[in-house]
């Protein structure tokens, strides 16, 4: 007996082993079973087949994406579906990323139902939206709330687009109280001509008749702002107050700087004397002051300076620095960033330029070596040009992440994690992000940290950044700054002859690393080409493109983009700054920034570079390939010896 159970303990670990495979094969089965059903199921129930679907939903019941079919069948039912019904399930299943467009259909059948009281108990912030808020305060006034009614009824008239049908009944009745005054509609004008809806400014006129003229005027004025330029049209007088002037050189200044900023800084002067408010003073020189600054026009620098000397806006602050920096006024950017507000002084970048000012402005105040080695803890971009001003190493500090058991085991059993976990296996990737990133929003920080780590370890990569980041938790290099794809991005560094530290922050910068990524303009795949390059650099280097989805193929996409890199390396004879700035905003405006400029400081010529989103891109891509370099073993400094003086191109 005893040399029975000896030998039973013995073989103990294979029995498990082989139980364990035998229920994971079952499990497998299963829930291919299960994806397989759930396919029939929603073809079914979209197809109306009500008898085939029944039939196939109570072996669905513990499948993660079983609430789907149930808010597929409500969709379909929603005006006639019991109201319980859908309560129930949004109780259960609110968190579903649709979910919330059931509940707003529900909500406007409830409306046409009028029932009032489940309307407002149901009713949230998720739900708010102008044909809700104008229902529910007619009904508020029904029953007898007239003047909370009416104020509520002012403030969702008195915006710059119209509003949905479903407030028209309001509105009447709100006009009909006496409601609208000259004085709202005239604030209507002004809001529609700031959203550029001209035609509803136009139509709004029919509400001042007392100043008929003078809103016809603010209507041409804004459509047509160079007409600024008659002066004597816009003089106070009869008929046209100052306040009212203002309001008309305040929309028609700022629309025409968009498209012609010197002509609207050439107008100011016959306008400033007008009593503009704060906001309106301070919107009107953002617009003009900064739109010329980014044209490194010096006359904006005494512009914005007469009109914000107190640094009350941000945007004008940092583009006067800006501008001071790139023509050549190193005592004003001194004095500048020695007296900025609290909301931009301890900014690592301004804290860079306060001691790099200094020393433009007085180069006998030396190296700055202490002030230097203070920022060069910082890990960004200024803190790697501190580090290297003051011979430091870049302070980089990987601090891997760590959360408790049971937070990893809260995230990874919420029903959306199963649900995006379960979309993701069956090839799903943006129904997958859809789910991890609506679950997300309701997780603490420590939540998302787990989420990140979940994501990191199914090498699922732009999700595992995407989360760690809004966790604020930056020390994690290896989560940030995964080493993804490294065979085929090191192989075509290598055929272009580029560092593949660049080529992995160029990656990281553009798509950190979702291989199926889409911009707005069309930009495709990890390192986001837009079709016409796609096609015109495989054309060029040889590279077949069979169709333009290939460029999604990770390592058709990494082929294609580091040969154009490359092509961009040596048109702009191998500085990675500018090149750069050409991968982000195009060799053409790369040149017409440089033209005819006099040779800069490279940290100058990034800080003053035009477009915010080119100017981050640049410094995030050298910044990466210091990292990557680290994570890679190779010394990457943030600017090469042959980047840190710029010559026009």
């Amino acid at each position: 007996m005893q040399l029975y159970v000896t030998a039973l303990i013995k073989a103990l670990p294979a029995i498990l082993l082989a139980a364990t495979l035998s229920l994971s094969l079952g499990a497998q089965a299963d829930i291919k079973q299960q994806r397989l059903a759930y396919d029939q199921a929603m073809t079914a129930l979209k197809a109306g087949q009500q008898q085939r679907y029944e039939s196939l939903l109570p072996g669905l019941r513990d499948y993660p994406l079983y609430p789907y079919l149930l808010l597929e069948s409500l969709q379909q039912r929603v005006r006639t579906a019991p109201n319980r019904e859908i309560e129930d399930f949004l109780a259960s299943h609110g968190d579903l990323p649709f979910a919330q467009r059931l509940k707003n259909d529900w909500l406007r059948r409830l409306v046409r139902e009028r029932e009032w009281s489940q309307l407002r108990a149901k009713y949230d912030a998720n739900s708010q939206a102008a044909e809700f808020d104008c229902h529910l305060a007619l009904q508020s006034w029904r029953e007898g709330n007239q003047s909370a009614a009416m104020k509520q009824a002012a403030a969702l008239w008195t915006v710059g687009r119209s509003q949905p049908s479903g407030c028209d009944a309001l509105f009447d009745r709100w006009r009909a109280s006496g409601g609208l005054t000259e004085d709202v509609a005239w604030a209507r004008i002004r809001e529609a001509l700031l959203y550029r809806e001209d035609a509803l400014a136009r139509y709004l006129v029919r509400y001042v008749p007392g100043q008929s003229a003078l809103a016809e005027l603010f209507v041409d004025t804004a459509i047509k702002p160079s007409i600024l330029s008659q002066s004597e049209r816009y003089r106070p007088g009869p008929g046209k107050p100052t306040d009212k002037l203002a309001d008309i050189a305040t929309v028609s200044l700022r629309r025409l700087s968009r498209d012609d900023p010197a002509k609207a800084l050439s107008l100011w002067p016959y306008y400033r004397d007008l009593p503009f408010t704060q906001e309106d003073r301070l919107a009107i020189t953002r617009d003009i002051g900064t739109r010329m600054a980014r044209r490194h026009a010096p006359e904006a620098l005494p512009f914005m300076a007469a009109n914000d000397p107190k640094m009350l806006d941000d945007q004008i602050t940092e583009w006067r620095v800006r501008l001071a920096l790139r023509t050549g006024q190193w005592q004003t950017a001194q004095n500048l960033t020695s007296n900025l507000p609290a909301s931009l002084a301890e900014q690592s970048r301004w804290r860079y330029w306060r001691l790099r000012s200094a020393q433009l402005a007085r180069p006998e105040v030396g190296e700055l070596r202490d002030g230097y080695g203070e920022l060069a803890n910082e890990r960004d971009f200024y803190g790697f040009l501190a580090a290297e001003r003051s011979n430091q190493p870049y302070a980089l500090r990987h601090k891997p992440a760590q959360v408790e058991p049971a937070v990893f085991a809260r995230v990874s059993n919420a029903a959306g994690t199963q649900r995006a976990r379960e979309f993701f296996a069956r090839g799903q990737i943006v129904d997958a992000r859809r789910e991890w990133y609506h679950v997300g929003k309701v997780f603490s920080r420590e939540e998302l940290i787990a989420q990140a780590m979940m994501a990191k370890d199914m090498e699922w990569y732009f999700p595992a950044i995407r989360g760690i980041s809004l966790a604020q938790h930056w020390d994690d290099l290896d989560i940030r700054f995964p080493m993804a794809y490294q065979e085929p991005i090191r192989a075509q560094a290598a055929v272009r002859q580029l560092n593949s530290t660049w080529v992995y922050a160029i990656t990281r910068q553009e798509s950190a690393f979702m291989a199926d990524a889409r911009s707005h303009a069309g930009a495709m795949g990890l390192m986001q080409l837009m079709p016409a390059t796609a096609k015109e650099t495989a054309r060029r280097y040889d590279i077949t493109l069979n169709n333009p989805n290939d460029v999604l193929i990770p390592e058709r996409n990494i082929a294609l983009g580091t040969a154009y890199l490359s092509q961009l390396n040596g048109m702009f004879k191998g500085n990675r700054v500018l090149a750069s700035a050409a991968y982000n905003a195009g060799p053409g405006r790369v040149r017409q920034w440089t033209r005819e400029m006099p040779t800069l400081p490279a940290d100058i010529w990034i800080e003053t570079i035009p477009f915010d989103e080119t100017r981050t891109y640049v410094q995030s891509v050298l910044s990466y390939a210091v990292i990557y370099g680290q994570k890679m073993g190779i010394r990457q400094p943030v600017i090469e010896q042959n980047e840190r003086y710029l010559e026009a191109y």
